[in-house]
C-alpha cells in the first residue's frame, strides 16, 4: 500500500534523456528550502541525440521512470517539470525598448512584459517557438543599468534577452509524449539551463562561468556573466559517439565497446602507472582479444578533443573568452571519463574543473552522480518558479502560440 504525500509540497522534475529517463521527486520545506526525495530511473528506448525517435518506446520508458520514482518516493507524480535539449535549439540575443509615455514616467509590470513579448519576436523563426526568455540587464534613461526597473522613472526602458527557441514539432512530440500519460507539464526548461541550477552558484554566476554538461547524445553548454545567461549551444556529440569510435576504431561489437569504455576508458596513457594491454574475454559473440591501452586513449581523444575545441571555437567567435574570470565546469554521464580534467585544462584559458557532486539536501545518494545534474537542477528551478506570485501553468512560459497549438491537441 502507498500513502501519498500532501501534493502542494512536492514537486517533480523530468529528463528524457538518450541512454536514460529520470523522473526526480523534491519536497519544498517551510522554511523555503529544497529536500530530495528520490529519483526514479529508466532505460532509454526510441531515444536519439536527446530527441524521440520512437515514439511508442520513448512514451513507455518514460512511464517506467515515473512509476519507479513514484514507488521510491511514495509520491503520486501529477505534474513534471521537463528538460529540453537537441541540436534543433537555438538561441540568440536581442536587445528591446519601450517608451514609458506616462506623466511620471514610472515603469511599471506592464512595460517589463511588454519588453517580454518584444524579445520573444524578435528574429523568431517560423518553425521555432520560445522555451527561454532570459532577462539578461535592463536600461534606463542615459543607459543607467539595473536588475529591478518597477517602480524606477524613466522616459524609456530597455532590456537585453538571451532567447531560446526550438523547433516547433520537436517541442511538440516531447511535451505529448508526458502529457498523454495523464502527466501535467507544468513549465519547461533548456537542459543546460536547469544543470546550471545545480552546479553553479551566484559567485560562479557573476565571475562569468562556463558550464559544460556531457550527456549520452549531446552536449549542452551555457555561460554566465554579471550574473546572466549570454550564451548557450548544443552539440549532436556526446559518450555514445565515444563508443561508437572505440566499436569501429578497434572492430569490436558495440556493447563489448561500451563495457571497456566504462571499465578501462581514459583520455591518457601513462606507461608507468597503467598496463600497456588489458585482455577482453572471451563471449558469444567475440573471441579473446587483447587491446592496448595506448590505443583507447588515442581513439577516444581525438573525439572528446575535437568536442571541446568546438565550444572553445564558437565562445572565442562570439567574443566572450575577455570576460569570463570564472571556470569551465564540465557535468554530466560523460564527464566520469578518466583524463578529462586535464584535456579542458590544456584546451581552455581559464581554470577547469570536473564537478562530480551537487550540493542537495535530503537523499544524498544522488550528490555524486554528475549523470544526475540535470534532473536536480530542474527541481531548483521548480523550486524558484514555485515560490514566486507567477507560476506558469500548461507552458505559458512558451508564450500564445504555443499555448495555442498545445490548446488545439487537447493537451492544456
Amino acid at each position: 500500500m502507498m500513502f501519498w504525500k500532501k501534493e502542494p509540497e512536492v514537486i517533480a522534475a523530468l529528463e528524457i534523456g538518450t541512454r536514460k529517463i529520470a523522473a526526480a521527486v523534491g519536497e519544498l520545506r517551510e522554511d523555503g528550502s529544497l529536500a530530495i526525495l528520490g529519483v526514479g530511473e529508466a532505460v532509454s528506448a526510441g531515444i536519439r541525440k536527446g530527441e524521440i525517435v520512437d515514439y511508442p518506446q520513448a512514451q513507455q520508458a518514460v512511464r517506467d521512470a515515473i512509476l519507479d520514482a513514484e514507488q521510491k518516493t511514495q509520491v503520486e507524480i501529477k505534474e513534471v517539470y521537463l528538460a529540453l535539449t537537441g541540436s534543433h535549439l537555438s538561441s540568440r540575443n536581442v536587445l528591446v525598448k519601450t517608451a514609458t509615455e506616462e506623466d511620471d514616467a514610472l515603469v511599471t509590470l506592464e512595460h517589463v512584459r511588454e519588453l517580454n513579448d518584444l524579445a520573444a519576436q524578435t528574429g523568431m523563426p517560423a518553425d521555432h517557438e520560445v522555451i527561454h526568455e532570459l532577462v539578461q540587464f535592463y536600461y534606463l534613461d542615459n543607459r543607467v543599468k539595473t536588475t529591478e526597473p518597477v517602480g524606477l522613472s524613466s522616459r524609456s526602458l530597455e532590456a537585453s534577452y538571451h532567447i531560446v527557441s526550438g523547433l516547433r514539432t520537436r517541442l511538440e512530440t516531447q511535451v505529448r509524449c508526458v502529457v498523454e500519460l495523464d502527466i501535467e507539464v507544468v513549465a519547461v526548461a533548456m537542459a543546460s539551463y536547469a544543470a546550471a541550477q545545480a552546479v553553479l552558484t551566484p559567485d560562479d554566476k557573476k565571475l562569468g562561468s562556463v558550464l559544460i554538461d556531457m550527456g549520452a547524445g549531446v552536449t549542452d553548454y551555457i555561460v554566465y556573466v554579471g550574473g546572466a545567461v549570454i550564451h548557450s549551444g548544443v552539440i549532436g556529440v556526446g559518450g555514445d559517439h565515444l563508443t561508437q569510435d572505440l566499436a569501429l576504431g578497434l572492430k569490436l561489437p558495440y556493447l563489448r565497446a561500451e563495457e571497456l569504455k566504462i571499465k578501462h576508458g581514459s583520455l591518457r596513457w601513462d606507461p608507468r602507472h597503467q598496463p600497456e594491454t588489458i585482455t577482453l574475454a572471451r563471449d558469444a559473440t567475440t573471441e579473446e582479444r587483447t587491446v592496448w591501452m595506448e590505443s583507447i586513449a588515442a581513439v577516444m581523444q581525438a573525439r572528446q578533443l575535437e568536442t571541446l575545441e568546438l565550444i572553445r571555437a564558437d565562445l572565442e567567435a562570439n567574443g566572450l573568452w575577455p570576460q569570463l574570470t570564472g571556470r569551465v565546469f564540465l557535468t554530466g554521464g560523460a564527464s566520469r571519463v578518466d583524463g578529462l580534467a586535464g584535456m579542458a585544462a590544456r584546451l581552455f584559458p581559464i581554470p577547469c574543473m570536473v564537478m562530480n557532486e551537487s550540493r542537495f539536501e535530503g537523499d544524498m545518494s544522488h550528490n555524486r552522480r554528475p549523470e544526475l545534474s540535470t534532473v536536480l537542477g530542474l527541481l531548483r528551478y521548480a523550486q524558484a518558479v514555485e515560490q514566486t506570485s507567477t507560476r506558469p501553468r500548461g507552458l505559458a512560459r512558451f508564450g500564445s502560440s504555443v499555448r495555442e497549438f498545445l490548446s488545439s491537441m487537447n493537451l492544456l
